[in-house]
């Protein structure tokens, strides 16, 4: 077996001519995530809109459930009252029916 020594030039084992096909693909691919990075933008920003219009109606929306139950609260204070006042006339009447 012989060893033999191969000399080649850089320019025999790299072409350094780089393919506009190649060049097209990566401009591509750079608008692509240009426009991914564009369109998550401004899903964040719907949201975070989203969000802050949901907080808003939130607070409202907890403010009318404190009046509520105030409210109810005056209610059944109204209807305690209601059943002593009809226990009592119910104790008057008893004794009038025997």
């Amino acid at each position: 077996m012989e060893n033999k020594v191969i000399k080649m030039d850089a320019s025999e084992v790299v072409d350094r001519r780089v393919p506009l096909a190649l060049i097209f693909a990566v401009l591509l691919q750079a608008a692509t995530v240009v426009w991914w990075a564009s369109a998550k933008e401004r899903d964040v920003f719907f949201i975070n809109q989203r969000v802050s219009e949901l907080e808003i109606n939130l607070s409202r929306t907890s403010g009318a459930y404190g009046q509520v139950a105030e409210r109810l609260a005056r209610i059944e204070e109204r209807m305690s009252a209601q059943m002593s006042s009809l226990e009592r006339i119910e104790k008057q009447l008893k004794p009038n029916r025997q």
